[in-house]
């Protein structure tokens, strides 16, 4: 499926021919990303300027009808022009960069696993659920209906010349879909590294749940405090005669240490950064020696991998963010007007006339296609976000079982401590969106919806009878 996406996205000039080779011909592998835009142009500009090939210029497209189609042909406009000129800004770097990372990355799980026995399973080629299949024919299967539709009916109406008015109609949303699959891919990548890293998060939280703890256990964050014992009357009066019996000795002794000089100062100064280096964790000879050969020695190399991902999904919200912002824009217009179209007019003079039934329908069809879309971008994301969150939850539910590798050097306390809390940080500072306007998560649906209903409130009191009367299409 994805391999089928990224020649449809290089057929029609969204990507590089050679996106993951920095060193090969320019031309050659940019030559399509410039031809389809200026036949793009050439289709919309011969359209609006020589009035030809176009449904606002026939004879049987009524006022309604010609207000919808150029509404759609613009809002397509603005989308295509706005996703070409971002990618042609993308160039090959992201995905040269994207894919050196996620090899880095792929190297460290796979050495991971091995160290936690998970290679030892047997291998199976991956399984992906009735759902996922499911999800992908769906959408395959409106697209190419979409598509069909549109082509059949411009067909129809424009005879052989049916592709000029199918490139400024149906190409540019097809293209904004195309790329947003494209963001889907790369967030569906990201999410499944941190499911690999979350497994082996969940062996080291298993071990330490089968594993006893040693008898003596204390707290660590106590830092060695021990117990005060409160001093009996004598005691007290026991001390403070010592204290004034000492009182000589400890003037001479003062007086000595201000008359030397001060000697190690300097010296203490100079150690300073050496202490604040020793307080560092070094993730190669941290470990304890009869820790090495199990899967908590995973534990620093874990660390790392989750900060690569989460790095790697900054680079790809960079990306593809910008793009999203045009492309829910089209999305929430389309869907507003097709609500308002399918129920203000083809509900009162359907049949009346096939090209306002053809513009309605493509309205209702693609509304429901970029909303498809729309969502499955939305809960990729989400689930991308979850999984991040889940492995900080694993380790926090690993550091309050309080296994023996923890006890026995309080490093790996702090270590665990400073992740849970970085992410606390990290959670607040990211999360994927179209370029800081919107969170790409659940709550954009809701924060849709209540602006289209609000929208529908004042486009459903407009009474269409009148117009309607005035074209012949009621009597």
């Amino acid at each position: 499926m994805i391999q089928v996406m990224n020649w449809l996205s290089m057929a029609i000039g969204l990507i590089p021919l050679n996106r993951q080779q920095l060193q090969s011909n320019f031309m050659l592998d940019y030559v399509m990303m410039l031809i389809m835009p200026c036949l793009y142009l050439a289709s919309y500009l011969g359209i609006n300027l020589f009035h030809r090939f176009g449904l606002p210029f026939l004879d049987d497209c009524n006022s309604v009808c010609r207000l919808s189609n150029n509404l759609f042909m613009h809002l397509g406009a603005f989308l295509y022009v706005t996703v070409i000129l971002l990618s042609l800004y993308r160039r090959k770097q992201f995905f040269v960069d994207f894919e050196t990372r996620l090899a880095e990355i792929d190297v460290i799980i796979q050495k991971c696993r091995r160290v936690a026995e998970l290679d030892k399973m047997r291998s199976q080629a991956v399984k992906h659920s009735v759902a996922y299949h499911f999800t992908w024919l769906f959408v395959f299967s409106v697209f190419i209906f979409a598509l069909y539709y549109d082509s059949r009916e411009l067909y129809l109406t424009f005879g052989e010349y049916a592709i000029i008015p199918f490139m400024v109609s149906s190409f540019p949303y097809l293209a904004g879909s195309i790329i947003q699959g494209e963001f889907i891919y790369h967030v569906s990548v990201i999410s499944n590294r941190f499911e690999q890293i979350n497994k082996l998060f969940e062996k080291i939280n298993q071990e330490a749940r089968h594993r006893h703890a040693p008898l003596t256990v204390f707290d660590i964050e106590s830092e060695g405090k021990k117990q005060e014992l409160k001093p009996t009357p004598a005691e007290k009066a026991a001390a403070t005669k010592a204290i004034f019996s000492n009182e000589p000795k400890l003037a001479d002794e003062l007086k000595r240490q201000k008359a030397q000089p001060p000697k190690q100062e300097d010296e203490d100064e100079l150690n300073t950064s050496d202490e604040e280096d020793d307080d560092i964790f070094d993730y190669n000879d941290g470990m304890m020696g009869e820790n090495t050969d199990t899967s908590e020695a995973n534990l620093p190399d874990l660390f790392k991998l989750h900060d690569k991902i989460l790095a790697l999904s900054v680079i790809t919200n960079g990306e593809f963010g910008p793009q999203c912002v045009p492309y829910m824009a089209a999305c929430f217009v389309v869907s507003i007007f097709g609500i308002f179209l399918e129920t203000k007019v083809n509900f009162i003079v359907s049949g009346k006339s096939r090209l306002l039934d053809y513009v309605t329908y493509l309205y209702v069809i693609w509304s429901f296609t970029t909303m498809v879309v729309a969502y499955i971008v939305l809960r990729l994301c989400c689930n991308a976000n979850n999984h991040s969150k889940q492995s900080a939850m694993i380790v926090h539910e690993i550091m309050q079982k309080k296994p023996a590798f923890m006890l026995s050097n309080d490093l790996f306390y702090n270590k665990m401590k400073s992740f849970t809390l970085q992410f606390l940080h990290w959670e607040g500072y990211f999360q994927f969106n179209g370029i800081g306007l919107f969170a790409l998560d659940y709550t954009f649906i809701f924060s849709t919806v209540s602006a289209a209903t609000s929208y529908l409130i004042v486009l459903l009191q407009f009474d269409m009878t009148s117009i309607l009367r005035n074209e012949g299409l009621m009597t």
